[in-house]
């Protein structure tokens, strides 16, 4: 289906079925330009290691208010409309922050997760920064990393993970929706170091103030 014929049906869709935030429910853009104006960004937007892990983790939004809502509502709501303008986002972030990389990789998910949601929501915002899929796959099924305590957030994630060998000698920037302690980030990296990159760093939608 061509570009002029897919905006012919969206328009003929809309008149029975308006677009709305699902944000506020107001008709018209997903999400609407109030609900975008009480967007937080993050502070700072990034910051860089000299020896970590990572190399740099961001976050262009900061995890708390409307901006929470956003996340939630595409990751268990389903809101899938947010996608555009969420991806397009962080497709603009990588030149203003200064981000250099080869290879776009999303925080994968298990298998089962997948299935029971439908998508995984990071591959969705990856999508406008010509993700490579398959390189990094989620082997273990793990409980969420939210209210797990410190001991616990360190050993849930190990071999959860598994990286392809073309990650050899490559910079990776990883794509998330919201960052928080940074652990899932740190184990992919360990994993992606292990089969030869040479840097890994995590851009994210939204996240918790760094530590």
């Amino acid at each position: 289906m061509n570009d002029h014929l897919l905006r012919l049906v969206k328009s003929v869709m809309e008149v029975p079925y308006p677009s709305k935030c699902p944000l506020c429910g107001r008709l018209g853009e997903s999400p609407c330009a109030v609900c975008v104006s009480q967007f937080e960004p993050h502070d700072p937007l990034v910051e860089f290691f000299d020896e970590d892990v990572l190399t740099f983790r961001a976050s262009l939004f900061r995890y708390r208010g409307v901006v929470a809502d956003a996340v939630k509502a595409l990751k268990y709501g389903r809101h899938t409309s947010l996608v555009e303008w969420m991806a397009r986002q962080l497709e603009l972030a990588p030149e203003s922050l200064g981000l250099e990389y080869d290879l776009v990789l999303p925080i994968p998910i298990h298998w089962s997760r997948r299935a029971a949601r439908g998508f995984n929501q990071a591959e969705l915002l990856a999508e406008r920064l010509s993700p490579s899929p398959g390189i990094l796959i989620r082997v273990r099924k793990t409980p969420p990393q939210v209210g797990l305590n410190r001991e616990q957030r360190a050993t849930n994630l190990v071999g959860a993970f598994q990286a392809h060998e073309s990650v050899r000698g490559k910079r990776i920037l990883l794509i998330d929706d919201v960052l928080t302690s940074g652990g899932t980030a740190r184990e992919c990296a360990l994993v992606l170091h292990a089969k030869g990159a040479t840097e890994v760093g995590i851009l994210s939608f939204a996240g918790e103030p760094f530590n």
